[in-house]
């Protein structure tokens, strides 16, 4: 694991994703889409670009199948996640009861939607999802233009029935999410903080599909920065631009202390860890999960 504040030594954690292949190598932890590649939402930044990778499912019956063919090929677990509705609502109704009597040596995480029901969040610690994934957004501006939801109380409703509600929570935040700029980050992390201070990812703008540019480097940075003075454990998530940026902001990172887990990895992001004396760990799975608790094996 990573030095976790108490730890007496100093490990970064590196995590293979079960969707991206790094250096030939893969995660055993792949993505499920249960809508395919649809999404209605079709949010600017994404437009269902991220559901492509996924193993597609539609039905339940899909899902626990491809589950079972999982737990054959000696996978860790799996991330359920999906498009969403106009709502900003992923189907969880019509997954959920599924996997409540569904016995299985899989760690599963699930991807919450920007809309969250109560009933869903409960739904899910019910079922023996381990974990909710939320993209927090701190701007109702950034939400509307680039999600499509105009009601900022659903954000902030969100955040409230996972951390009550739902099982573990793992709040993402998108550095540079407006247009390649910094805008609702910081509250988005002040959100966070009044349920937990326990941990947070924070992963870049990607300009893959909204074609501007990624935010200045300096100010993901600070935010960075900001994050490591309010949260026990900043993880570094597997989105972020690639090439010289990603290497530097990657070095960046370490060098300052900031980052003790992070997703995928460059060589020069380990040979920065080890002039830091720093022991790195691989991982075959998430990067939200806490190595604090239980990593499955």
């Amino acid at each position: 694991m990573g030095k976790y504040r108490g730890s007496s030594e100093e490990e970064l954690a590196v995590f293979i994703p079960g969707m991206i292949n790094t250096y030939g190598k893969k995660g055993r932890f792949p993505a499920i889409s249960i809508t395919g590649t649809g999404c209605a939402l079709s949010c600017k930044h994404c437009r269902g670009y991220l559901l492509q990778d996924m193993v597609h499912v539609h039905t339940k019956e899909e899902l626990l199948y491809t589950l079972r063919e999982f737990e054959k090929k000696k996978m860790i677990g799996a991330l359920i996640s999906g498009g969403a509705d106009r709502e900003g609502k992923l189907p969880w109704d019509r997954f959920l009861p599924a996997l409540i009597d569904f016995d299985t040596t899989l760690y599963l995480i699930a991807h919450g939607g920007i809309n969250l029901p109560e009933e869903y969040a409960s739904g899910m610690r019910e079922a023996g999802i381990k974990q909710v994934l939320i993209d927090v957004i701190g701007d109702a501006r950034t939400l509307s233009e680039i999600y499509n939801i105009p009601d900022f109380s659903i954000m902030e409703k969100t955040l409230h029935n996972a951390y009550l509600h739902g099982p573990s929570v793992a709040p993402h935040v998108i550095a540079g999410l407006y247009y390649g700029k910094i805008r609702g980050e910081y509250n988005a992390l002040d959100m966070i903080a009044q349920y937990s201070t326990k941990n947070v990812i924070i992963v870049v703008f990607m300009p893959d599909v909204l074609k501007v540019s990624p935010p200045d480097i300096n100010d993901v940075i600070r935010l960075f920065e900001y994050a490591n003075e309010r949260f026990d454990n900043v993880t570094l998530g597997c989105a972020r631009p690639r090439g010289k940026y990603r290497i530097e902001l990657e070095k960046r990172l370490i060098e300052k202390g900031i980052i003790k887990k992070m997703a995928l990895w460059s060589t020069d992001a380990i040979e920065t860890a080890k002039k830091r004396n720093m022991k790195v760990k691989f991982y075959e799975g998430c990067c939200s999960i806490d190595l604090n608790v239980e990593f499955p094996v």
